[in-house]
């Protein structure tokens, strides 16, 4: 256990100074109350947290303090549940001041609110290490696992800091997979046709031609062939992989030279998506998900699904009636309604919800924020890393960054049939 080298009439004088609303009283971590707390890092959550104390422009090590804070805490997941009425990704309660329950539930307003108790902090003390300065806003029983913990958010920070390929991707109407590096630069064609759907998962660039599974790992990586011949639909997330075959049969590996693992009996599923550690799937009008690819599978909702998607540890679907449904937390039964109807499909990436109803983009930041009409005549939608939004419109691929930006014409022409930007 590392010891906190400040004498004690010093450290409490410290956060005498630092006045901030009580997180917790008694139990540490406070997401002993929660029934199951994921123990990988929601990347989501992670990233939001990285962007605001960047937007705060926070010294580094507030910014450690905080990534700190949101392990000890939550694992860095956004938390409906904790101690007591504990909630988020910094177990903030709403009772000791910290904001209502919808606020505490966006990440950024979390985050925003710790990171200005930090940098107080850090002033009243600019001596402090960043694990007493998490101390001095959390208020925790334990004030030694913050330092405890720098190692892994070290590791997190890192993951996060280093900027996103900027890539995009589409087929057109002769199934010929094109894609770049960067919006300036020049188109490459990856394939000579036949292609109907393209996938970006940080360095990969996956595509399905004529029923079998392609796979590069940069613009000019030889292809690889994962499956061929029978495959219906695939996913892609990191080292994971998975496809349905054309009988419905659910497969998946980790690891390009692993081992295909069956995932389902019943050999009826539609879709697959993958994100972090999660496995989900579309079978018989129902959601799936998997924590894993040796874990028990959970019935997660449903019996007449039309569309689902999952990032970090964010799940949503759509009904047959076009009801688009969200939640944080695999084990919350708080399933949150975002529209009344008319969706058809849905897209989760970072902190982005977007979904299509009616021909129009529209998204949300967080399950809790309002909703914001992107584009009218759409018929095909994308999010990506960080803060890219694409969409198809009679045949032609545009996009922006940043949800207050302009559309601009990333590929014109009226010849596009799918569209995909780098998660």
């Amino acid at each position: 256990m590392r010891r906190l080298f400040v004498r004690p009439a010093i450290l409490a004088a410290f956060f005498a100074v630092v006045a901030v609303p009580a997180t917790r009283a008694e139990a540490d971590p406070a997401i002993a109350e929660c029934s199951s707390v994921p123990a990988n890092r929601d990347i989501a959550v992670t990233r939001e947290v990285y962007r605001t104390g960047k937007d705060l422009n926070v010294s580094d090590r507030v910014m450690l303090s905080g990534f700190e804070a949101g392990w000890v805490e939550s694992r860095m997941n956004n938390l409906n549940c904790g101690d007591k009425d504990s909630l988020g990704v910094f177990q903030q309660r709403p009772s000791q001041g910290w904001g209502t329950p919808e606020q505490i539930m966006n990440v950024r307003y979390a985050a925003t609110k710790y990171f200005n108790g930090a940098i107080a902090a850090e002033r009243a003390n600019p001596q402090a290490s960043a694990g007493q300065i998490a101390q001095a806003v959390q208020r925790s029983c334990c004030p030694s696992r913050y330092d405890e913990a720098e190692s892994v958010a070290r590791r997190l920070l890192a993951e996060v800091s280093q900027p996103p390929v900027e890539r995009f991707a589409f087929v057109n109407s002769e199934g010929i997979v094109v894609a770049k590096d960067g919006r300036n630069s020049s188109w490459i064609t990856l394939n000579s046709g036949g292609a109907s759907k393209v996938v970006l998962d940080g360095n990969r660039i996956g595509w399905l031609e004529n029923g079998t599974f392609y796979l590069k790992e940069h613009l000019y990586d030889t292809w690889r062939t994962m499956r061929a011949g029978d495959v219906a639909e695939f996913a892609v997330s990191g080292d994971r992989f998975a496809y349905i075959d054309t009988s419905g049969r659910l497969f998946a590996k980790n690891g390009r030279d692993g081992v295909w693992k069956q995932m389902n009996g019943g050999g009826r599923a539609t879709k697959v998506v993958l994100d972090a550690n999660w496995l989900g799937w579309l079978e018989d009008g129902r959601f799936w998900v998997k924590d894993g690819l040796d874990s028990s599978w959970r019935d997660m909702a449903g019996t007449d699904i039309r569309d689902i998607a999952i990032s970090g540890n964010r799940f949503a679907y759509i009904n047959s009636t076009g009801r688009l449904t969200a939640k944080d937390g695999v084990d919350s039964p708080d399933w949150r309604q975002i529209n009344d109807r008319g969706a058809v499909s849905v897209v989760l990436d970072d902190n982005w919800l977007g979904w299509l109803e009616g021909g129009r983009f529209y998204v949300k930041e967080g399950l809790y924020s309002s909703w914001r009409a992107m584009s009218d005549g759409v018929s095909a939608i994308t999010v990506g890393s960080p803060d890219w939004f694409g969409y198809l419109s009679d045949g032609n691929f545009r996009a922006k960054q940043g949800p207050d930006t302009s559309f601009f014409d990333l590929a014109p022409g009226g010849q596009v049939r799918h569209i995909a930007i780098n998660r």
